[in-house]
């Protein structure tokens, strides 16, 4: 193998150790701050705009995105109240998959519709007494609420209630139930109440926002389509957002580490160019770990383990140890590169006894050498040096395993 190929081989070897140390560094920080927990309220926070109805969404048992008690569906709060739920301490769901979060949603403010739309109506069934003929009207009720049909049969039942002002009560109830629904330009239909509830929101942007979404629905089947498409077209502006902050971070944990490990691009490639030795077992050591499929297994497990945790999994007592886990490997990756046996690190060492000229004084691992007052003539040139190296090893390590790793094995297949 060409020497410039042997070098270009093992700088390869050091992005890729690098940039699988800057991946688990990312997921560690990321799982410790909730980054993506936090992404996907954000998100949320942005198309669910009222705050009564993000609370109840948030602490719903499907979704606990909050760590909080759950808010029923039919419960009242403030709107106080509610936004200090739902901007509690975050839970460690990172992602809802889209029909969850419709059906969630849906239910919410079905709920509270039909309290609002039959409310009245169940209040003086509930207040009829005990017997077949009041359990006969909730059922009814109960069916029109749920599939939207079996209006006429309720209003055909009335004929048999015993109580004329019971019977009267009723059926003025139903009539103003006709009448609000007419006034929405809605059918009674199944999804009558889901519509009654998403025009009657009192948050006039959340309204807006659904009206739109729903506009074109003719059934609760379209209703549902509607609503995931417009959940997925969010959670896509969510995953650009995100992948935006771990490359912003990736590009600071990798600058973190080149500068405290002294990982210098130009300082390793020279040296590998001027030692053959060196050169030769590097090369050996990833052809090694290229065939054998070590290295693919490395880079597959650093990349899955940047996704973060799975779809609504819950907080358990293993995070600790999730965590003391990680940083253990983080020590095992560092020290795969220390092992490289490559001018790696730090060091300050007393030179004045030295020449001005003597080789040691231009030694860029030599903290000693970048202080004006015992290098004037040469630390200039050699903190530039510095600085280009780091700034390249930042750069290649921003580029991920994967990337590298395509490119190492290409090389040597040829």
């Amino acid at each position: 193998m060409a020497a410039i190929v042997e070098v270009i081989v093992g700088m390869i070897f050091v992005y890729i150790l690098l940039s699988i140390l800057v991946t688990e560094t990312n997921s560690l920080l990321s799982r410790a701050t909730r980054l993506r927990s936090r992404n996907l309220r954000n998100t949320l926070d942005g198309i669910i705009q009222d705050p009564v109805m993000r609370a109840k969404v948030y602490t719903h048992p499907l979704i606990q995105l909050v760590k909080a008690d759950p808010v029923m569906p039919n419960q009242r709060i403030t709107e106080m109240e509610a936004q200090k739920i739902a901007s509690g301490p975050i839970g460690t769901v990172d992602w809802i998959e889209p029909a969850t979060f419709v059906d969630v949603v849906l239910k919410t403010v079905k709920v509270e519709s039909d309290q609002q739309m039959f409310g009245d109506l169940l209040n003086i069934i509930d207040g009829m007494p005990a017997g077949p003929e009041r359990r006969g009207l909730r059922l009814m009720v109960n069916r029109v609420m749920s599939t939207g049909q079996g209006t006429t049969e309720l209003r055909q039942s009335l004929r048999f209630v015993q109580h004329r002002q019971v019977r009267s009560a009723l059926a003025d109830v139903l009539n103003q139930i006709d009448d609000q629904i007419g006034q929405l330009g809605l059918q009674p239909t199944n999804d009558a109440s889901v519509m009654a509830g998403v025009l009657q929101n009192d948050n006039p942007y959340f309204r807006s926002a659904l009206s739109a979404v729903m506009a074109s629905a003719q059934s609760v089947d379209e209703v549902r389509a509607n609503l995931e498409n417009w959940f997925n077209s969010a959670m896509a502006r969510a995953s650009s957002s995100y992948a935006a902050k771990m490359k912003t971070l990736s590009v600071v944990v990798a600058l973190l580490i080149a500068l405290s490990v002294n990982i210098d691009t130009l300082h390793i490639a020279r040296t590998l160019w001027e030692d053959p030795i060196r050169r030769e077992q590097i090369s050996s050591e990833v052809n090694f770990s290229v065939q054998s499929g070590q290295l693919q297994t490395e880079v597959n497990d650093a990349v899955e383990g940047g996704q973060g945790f799975t779809a609504n999994q819950a907080q358990t007592d293993s995070d600790a140890e999730d965590v003391i886990g990680t940083g253990a490997e983080l020590a095992n990756r560092l020290q795969d590169i220390q092992n490289l046996r490559l001018p790696i690190g730090w060091f300050a060492e007393d030179l004045s006894i030295y020449s001005s000229d003597h080789p040691a004084r231009g030694n860029p691992n030599n903290l000693w050498n970048y202080l004006p007052e015992n290098n004037p003539d040469g630390w200039p040139l050699l903190l530039l040096g510095k600085l280009l190296g780091i700034a390249a090893t930042v750069i290649a390590a921003a580029q991920g395993a994967p990337f590298w790793f395509g490119i190492v094995n290409r090389v040597l297949s040829r």
